[in-house]
């Protein structure tokens, strides 16, 4: 039996070595990687060094900072969380996080309007696409925060749509953090997302948010019985989402289904980060390969063990 404090530490770790193995392969091809390194199974060096890992850790470490600090209003925290790691100078930033970063600090500069939503949704006018995976990336620490699943759902969008306002963004941050309270529920992986699925059209509002909710869950069906050739490692949230889930539902172990994820090449260390959530969950810390635990430093490890204690802090609360 794996206690429910190993598997917040896993999924919090687990995202952060998915992340780290699939770092130095991002933007490769599946044949570009093969080609290199065989199938990647070792954090390696390359435009970071070996067990570095990039904006998808940072941001899920502000969420959990923010959620941590105020639960009943994250979102300021988070925002400050964002702002602080974006003035470190990031090698590695999403195009519409840095969109939505700037066009906040010109309102809030100019004109002192400070809200998260309205710079999204200025980013979202001009882009227009924004269903990036940005959001899906960093939302692991709802999942631990709101076991409710209305408050849950509320909280997927609010946040999500901080950076990202196309409606499925926060609606597959919502599919993936109730798939992971199924998992810590002790469902089996295709029921939880099952119920996730139900659960989402349930919870999305009629007109644009609703027809979202339906089409997603087209576009999502059978995923567990896809052929691998169908996944697809973009940059899209709906692709991210379907390869995680697809990789932890064909795997035997954390190491297999992270291993499996990054190899596909493309958006690689999201995709490696999102899997290694939903797996670190399934199989809990003690899955996780000490070689690549042994490429985290102090620092890095004291950033995630707080997050896991603060987020352990507030399930307990929740008791």
């Amino acid at each position: 039996m794996i206690s429910l404090a190993e598997r917040i530490r896993g999924g919090v770790y687990g995202l952060a070595v998915g992340d780290a193995l699939g770092a130095p392969v991002e933007g490769m091809s599946r044949a570009e990687i093969q080609e290199r390194h065989g199938i990647l199974q070792d954090m390696v060096d390359g435009w970071l060094k070996a067990g570095e890992w990039t904006d998808d850790t940072e941001m899920m470490l502000a969420v959990a900072e923010g959620v941590i600090k105020d639960p009943a209003d994250p979102v300021p925290h988070i925002g400050e969380a964002f702002l602080s790691w974006w003035a470190t100078d990031p090698p590695d930033i999403g195009n519409i996080v840095r969109s939505t970063f700037l066009v906040y600090t010109f309102l809030r500069d100019r004109y002192q309007i400070d809200n998260w939503h309205r710079a999204a949704r200025e980013v979202h006018q001009h882009l227009k696409l924004t269903a990036g995976n940005g959001a899906l990336m960093r939302t692991l620490p709802l999942a631990f925060a709101y076991p409710d699943p209305a408050e849950l759902y509320m909280w997927c969008m609010e946040i999500a749509r901080m950076t990202h306002w196309d409606p499925e963004a926060g609606l597959t941050c919502f599919l993936y953090c109730r798939t992971v309270q199924g998992l810590l529920e002790g469902k089996e992986l295709p029921a939880a997302f099952a119920r996730a699925l139900a659960e989402m059209k349930k919870e999305a509002p009629p007109g644009e948010v609703g027809r979202a909710a339906s089409l997603l869950t087209g576009k999502l069906a059978g995923v567990f019985d896809w052929p691998e050739k169908r996944l697809r490692p973009s940059g899209y949230t709906v692709d991210t989402l379907a390869c995680a889930l697809w990789c932890a539902a064909h795997s035997k172990s954390l190491e297999e289904a992270v291993v499996k994820a990054v190899n596909l090449g493309g958006d690689a260390d999201t995709t490696g980060a999102v899997t290694g959530g939903l797996a670190g969950v399934m199989y809990g810390y003690g899955a996780i390969p000490q070689r690549w635990l042994a490429k985290f430093d102090d620092n890095q490890r004291a950033r995630l063990d707080a997050a896991v204690e603060g987020l352990m802090a507030l399930v307990e609360a929740e008791r």
